[in-house]
């Protein structure tokens, strides 16, 4: 995947926020994972007891750190800020931290990229294909973040298997894998596209492993979240459209 801006070097640290929200990238077709759980497990009501406990709202307004590292690049930094309903802000950092890279979105979803190697905004087409958001609006990635289906109570969920959960809505599909005692997911997948979630605290996943067919293997752990962010979001920066 590639745009039109200028590169000045450091194109290796913008593949992991590419990796991280690529999971997001939504297809019709959705392959299983793997759940290797006891079949006796899965009782009656299951799904609609697994539904209810991961769709509902997030605690609160989100800060959260996390460590980035694919084979060929260590030591980068994701931030989280989010507010539910207002939008959020994922920052990419080196590891003396210098920003590399920021996607700010609204309470809509709607996101917008901004590539600081480059000194630019990307155009949409260009953020869409660069960092894979698909049709996923980014408050739905926070969601999975945070421990819940990456999805609203509103949308459309379908069992397709025990412990297995397709979402629907009418701009995109996903399947989750969940599992019980407590309620957490531990898989999201897409077409050529798997994210395992694992270390959980509660619903709350200590680790993401994104593994995808096309791209090295990325994990996320978490440093520390707080349920509790700035009443007021950063500021996005003020730069050009690339190409411009």
């Amino acid at each position: 995947m590639t745009t039109s801006c200028p590169r000045t070097g450091r194109s290796d640290v913008r593949a992991p926020l590419a990796a991280l929200l690529a999971f997001v990238c939504l297809t019709a077709a959705c392959r299983s994972v793997q759940r290797g759980s006891d079949p006796d497990r899965w009782q009656a009501g299951w799904f609609d007891e697994a539904v209810q406990t991961l769709s509902r709202p997030l605690p609160d307004a989100m800060a959260a750190l996390y460590r980035m590292r694919v084979p060929s690049t260590g030591g980068l930094r994701l931030a989280v800020v989010a507010r539910p309903g207002v939008g959020g802000r994922m920052t990419v950092s080196e590891p003396f931290g210098a920003a590399v890279l920021v996607a700010g979105w609204d309470g809509a979803g709607e996101a917008t990229v901004f590539d600081l190697d480059a000194g630019c905004r990307l155009k949409r087409w260009q953020a869409r294909a660069e960092v894979g958001f698909g049709d996923l609006p980014l408050d739905r990635v926070v969601r999975l973040l945070g421990g819940r289906l990456p999805a609203l109570s509103s949308d459309q969920f379908l069992p397709a298997g025990d412990g297995e959960i397709d979402i629907t809505t009418a701009t995109w599909t996903a399947r989750a894998v969940v599992a019980p005692d407590p309620w957490r997911v531990v898989a999201v997948s897409t077409s050529g596209l798997t994210v395992e979630l694992e270390r959980h605290t509660s619903s709350l996943p200590g680790r993401l492993r994104v593994i995808g067919d096309d791209r090295e293997p990325l994990d996320v752990v978490l440093v520390s979240l707080k349920w509790e962010a700035p009443e007021d979001l950063p500021p996005l920066p003020d730069l050009p459209e690339c190409g411009d």
